[in-house]
């Protein structure tokens, strides 16, 4: 027996197959998404009593929130001024810190330049002691000079 396989027949078959494999890939699906629905479902039924409890108390909850939010704001209002001055008070201080900060350093400068004044006063004059001290000494040795000088002539 002889049969013949046209294009047209392949296509058809190949359709088939990928229709074949589509559906049982659905299957699977629809079966661990039933799975899925089973467990949420045996959950939602353990913890009925709670979630009843829980969306019994969401208006509660809900008040409690909008109080608590009441009060947040209702302080940050209070508080606004307090703060603003704080903050005032603060930049305040700082600027008299910084205010100090710089007169201590112009004083600092100050002494440093006096010192400097002074130590180059000092060994002007410690030169100036050493220049005369030399002077005085060479001076009195050429009047022990003279002296002996006259006291040679006298004596001889």
């Amino acid at each position: 027996m002889t049969a013949n396989l046209t294009i047209n027949d392949l296509f058809t078959l190949i359709l088939f197959l990928i229709g074949i494999g589509a559906g049982i890939a659905l299957i699977l699906v629809l079966m661990k998404v039933n799975k899925i629905l089973g467990n949420v479902s045996n959950v939602i039924e353990e913890n009925t009593k709670e979630l009843d409890t829980t969306i019994k108390q969401l208006p509660g909850i809900s008040q409690n929130v909008n109080e608590i939010t009441k009060e947040a704001k209702d302080t940050l209002a209070t508080l606004r001024p307090e703060v603003d001055t704080l903050l005032s008070n603060v930049n305040n201080i700082s600027g008299k810190v910084s205010n100090i900060t710089d007169t201590v350093e112009d004083t600092t400068e100050k002494v440093h330049e006096t010192f400097d004044d002074l130590t180059n006063s000092l060994v002007d004059t410690a030169h100036s002691f050493e220049h005369s001290a030399k002077g005085i000494t060479d001076y009195i040795d050429t009047i022990k000079e003279v002296i002996d000088t006259i006291k040679n002539v006298i004596l001889s």
